[in-house]
């Protein structure tokens, strides 16, 4: 938090392209804040209502992508160089207002984290002794175990990273180009734009609050991460019919494209997330690189980089072979990604239940 800070300090006063560059490469540094969030989560639910919490953090970016950009935008309208002639020399410049209300949250925000945010690995292991029967004999059998699984789950991490990149960077890439394709396909203007993108956040808080939180605890976390898959690329499909639409308007083609990323926006990431918690040990053992913290960063690592590079290699396509090209390419990778999910994903939450249901009654038997 105190980085975010830093960063939106320096955007404050930030003149030159130069110096907006380094708030945003601060910020960059400072968004492992972020999977905290959800290793925190992870310390206070139990594995199998995980991925239904973790929707919580998707609602809440939905939500804030949904309604952040116009209350900045709003603010930048105000030109603070106007109302503050004398922070001029200082470096105030006129879009500097939607800077200044974001360092207001952050200190406000940070303060109250300080003050109010308990530090949960204590009560994640004082939870942990509370629900054990058996303390000692329950913790000789499970490092018994976590030596026998380590290297299953770390292969399992491993997959789990790629699947995470290689999402991100299809998912970020082709949805990066949506302004592209609603400018110069369908001459849609900033207020259609801004409505779009607000439909798609709505939407996707909504799949995350109704859908993901219902539906996770049932079938799992794997299977809801195949069906968001399929239906991205559904969505892909979709886009790519919208600028040789015949019978069907392009903008129905268009929105029910968007529709279909939004389905995926609500529900691949969250259970990504929870399928690479559950391969994390509940003791937090640093010497195995199987510690939420450790495990969890280093996997959003991989989604970070590859949001990173998809709006890259998205807009080359796009403006090298056209739309219809780019986001047909874009659902046939999709389509292989998600293959590649049903062999090499690891067993949800669900399966994971079973089968330990079934390991202690045959060891019942076996008493």
């Amino acid at each position: 938090m105190i980085g975010n800070i830093l960063s939106t300090t320096v955007w404050l006063f930030a003149r030159s392209f130069t110096l907006f560059l380094v708030a945003r490469i601060i910020a960059g540094l400072s968004e492992g804040n972020v999977q905290l969030s959800i290793a925190i989560i992870s310390d206070v639910t139990t594995p199998e209502k995980r991925s239904r919490s973790l929707a919580l953090v998707g609602i809440a970016f939905a939500i804030a992508f949904t309604v952040g950009p116009a209350i900045g935008a709003w603010f930048a309208s105000v030109d603070l160089s106007v109302l503050c002639p004398s922070l001029v020399k200082f470096g105030i410049y006129p879009y500097s207002m939607a800077a200044l209300v974001g360092l207001v949250l952050l200190l406000i925000e940070t303060v109250y984290m300080y003050y109010s945010l308990p530090e949960t690995i204590h009560f994640r292991q004082g939870m942990e002794k509370s629900s054990s029967g058996n303390p000692a004999g329950d913790s000789t059998q499970q490092q018994r175990l976590s030596l026998a699984a380590i290297q299953a789950r770390l292969m399992n991490l491993k997959y789990l990273k790629q699947i995470m990149c290689a999402f991100s960077l299809i998912f970020s890439g082709m949805e990066f180009t949506l302004v592209f394709l609603t400018f110069n396909v369908l001459d849609y203007g900033h207020m259609q734009q801004g409505k779009l993108l607000g439909y798609m956040g709505i939407i996707s808080a909504l799949i995350q609050g109704g859908y993901v939180r219902r539906r996770v605890q049932k079938v799992g976390e794997k299977p809801i991460v195949i069906q968001g898959m399929a239906t991205c690329a559904l969505g892909l499909y979709c886009l790519a019919s919208t600028s040789k639409a015949a019978k069907i308007s392009p903008s129905t083609w268009l929105y029910v494209g968007v529709t279909c990323l939004a389905f995926t926006s609500g529900t691949v990431v969250n259970c990504l997330n929870g399928l690479a918690s559950l391969q994390c040990y509940e003791d937090g053992n640093e010497d195995n690189g199987l510690s939420k913290g450790r495990a969890l960063g280093e996997f959003r690592s991989f989604g970070q980089l590859g949001r990173s590079l998809g709006p890259i290699a998205a807009c080359t396509l796009y403006w090298i072979f056209g739309p219809s090209i780019c986001y047909a390419i874009g659902a046939i990778v999709m389509m292989a990604l998600t293959w590649i999910t049903v062999l090499m994903a690891p067993s949800s939450s669900k399966s994971i239940r079973q089968s330990q249901k079934r390991a202690t009654d045959k060891s019942q038997k076996a008493d």
